[in-house]
C-alpha cells in the first residue's frame, strides 16, 4: 500500500511540476525523471507520517497552481510523449490516474479486512465543508 501511495504522490507531484515549467526541454524532461525518482523511492518513506507530510506539501503546491489556472491557461497546448494536448486533458488525465490508484488502495484495505473510506466524489462534496465546494 505504501508504494502506491507513494506511487499517486509521486504522479500528482511530477505533473505539477511539468505544468509549471515554461521550457519542456529534452534536459528539463531528463532532469525531471531523476529528481521523480529521487524523491519519491519508496524507501525514503518509512511510515504513514512521511507519507502523509509528503502529500500534505504536494496538495499544497497543487492548490496554489490550481488558484492561478484560467480558463486560457487550460487551452494551452503542451508536449505530451510524441503529440501535444493541453493542459485541462492534462489534469483530466491527472485526476483519472490518482482516482485509478486509490481504488486499489481500496482493494487491497478490503483483502485486509479493513473498510476503506469512501472514494466517491459525490460523498466528498457531501462531506466537504460547504464553502469549499461552491463554484466560483
Amino acid at each position: 500500500m505504501r508504494d502506491t501511495l507513494v506511487h499517486i504522490i509521486a504522479g500528482e507531484w511530477g505533473w505539477l511540476a511539468y505544468w509549471k515549467e515554461p521550457s519542456h526541454s529534452p534536459t528539463f524532461l531528463a532532469d525531471l525523471w531523476t529528481r521523480h525518482d529521487t524523491l519519491f523511492n519508496p524507501d525514503a518513506f518509512p511510515n504513514l507520517t512521511t507519507v502523509q507530510l509528503r502529500w500534505a506539501e504536494v496538495e499544497k503546491e497543487q492548490a496554489e497552481f490550481v488558484s492561478r489556472v484560467t480558463n486560457e491557461s487550460l487551452e494551452k497546448i503542451l508536449p505530451f510523449r510524441a503529440t501535444h494536448t493541453s493542459l485541462a486533458h492534462l489534469m483530466q488525465h491527472l485526476v483519472n490516474h490518482s482516482t485509478y490508484h486509490r481504488g486499489q488502495i481500496a482493494l487491497m484495505l478490503r483483502q485486509l479486512d479493513a473498510e476503506p473510506l469512501a472514494t466517491d466524489f459525490h460523498v466528498f462534496l457531501a462531506e466537504a465543508p460547504r464553502e469549499s465546494t461552491v463554484a466560483h
